[in-house]
């Protein structure tokens, strides 16, 4: 990659793993507050709060002991039926698109506590049977590529840093945990893949070969120094230096369900544009369709 590339670097945002209780539990408070109720569900605090519902049960041992020291409401139920409760394992396996339920997304769409189902059928499994759905099996381990280019993807979603609780499927492809399990903790997660997105990686940058029957571009008379496509690495640091959204109409899957992403070339690829940061730009799918094949000085 050209010596531009390295220009764009970018930091993660401080740690907070040592804040004090009273840090985390200020923020359940603020958050109930803006949203004028006085209990929180752990949905409710992953898409409002500071931190993620995951880090409070780790800290205070489960939800209900974050909000009781809180000082805010415990809304627990008792003596739920089994029928609801395949119901609701039933709802959020249609509501993620998938035939089977990860715990992980569980926890986050689910009306109740994971641990009711693994207690009321003796397992997590046996569960997703009793509902119907496939049990959720052994999987190839991920290659660290393939974790990065992931978190690269739930990074653009969000359009900012993720949170644990943003790695659910259909977002994601894997689980906050299975980062947390590979680089022993999810701050070394971040760490590892910030600095591989701001590393060089020549394998990465380098021409690939053309796939079987792979249509071929028309021949052009320029002679390029750079693949077609960025890596998930350019990719990547030309979204943050974009702030995750269109360059032309300014959208934002953050702010708008449906919005894909690209990274398009100010100068047009068969017009001699190589694929460098200050060469590329984020449009939405729908400014880069309309685009076509101009340059952003043809197009004005």
């Amino acid at each position: 990659m050209l010596a531009s590339k390295n220009k764009m670097k970018y930091e993660l945002e401080p740690d907070n793993r040592d804040c004090a209780d009273e840090v985390l539990l200020n923020d359940l408070k603020i958050v109930a507050s803006r949203l004028a109720t006085m209990s929180l569900t752990k949905e409710e605090y992953d898409q409002n709060g500071r931190f993620c519902s995951a880090t409070m049960r780790k800290r205070f041992g489960s939800w209900n002991q974050a909000l009781e020291r809180s000082g805010l409401a415990v809304q627990k139920r008792m003596n739920i039926n089994k029928q609801e409760l395949l119901a609701d394992l039933k709802r959020v396996a249609k509501d993620i698109g998938m035939e089977s339920v990860p715990r992980e997304s569980y926890r986050r769409f689910g009306h109740f506590a994971d641990a009711t189902l693994v207690r009321t059928y003796g397992s997590w499994g046996k569960a997703l049977i009793a509902a119907g759905l496939a049990k959720t099996g052994w999987k190839p381990k991920a290659t660290e590529e393939e974790l990065f280019t992931n978190m690269a993807q739930v990074w653009e979603y969000t359009g900012k840093q993720p949170k644990q609780s943003d790695f659910y499927p259909p977002v994601s492809r894997f689980s906050h945990s299975t980062y947390v399990n590979r680089y022993g903790s999810w701050r070394k997660a971040l760490e590892e893949f910030v600095q591989a997105a701001n590393g060089n990686a020549p394998q990465d940058e380098a021409p690939q070969p053309d796939k079987p029957n792979a249509q071929v571009p028309p021949p052009t008379e320029h002679k390029h120094t750079t693949p077609r496509n960025p890596s998930w690495r350019l990719r990547f640091l030309v979204m943050r230096r974009d702030h995750f959204k269109c360059q032309k109409c300014g959208r934002s899957p953050a702010l708008q369900s449906g919005i894909i992403l690209h990274v398009d070339h100010r100068k047009a690829w068969t017009k001699g544009g190589e694929t460098v940061d200050e060469n590329l730009l984020t449009l939405c799918e729908q400014c880069n369709i309309g685009k076509s094949n101009l340059d952003e000085t043809e197009e004005r």
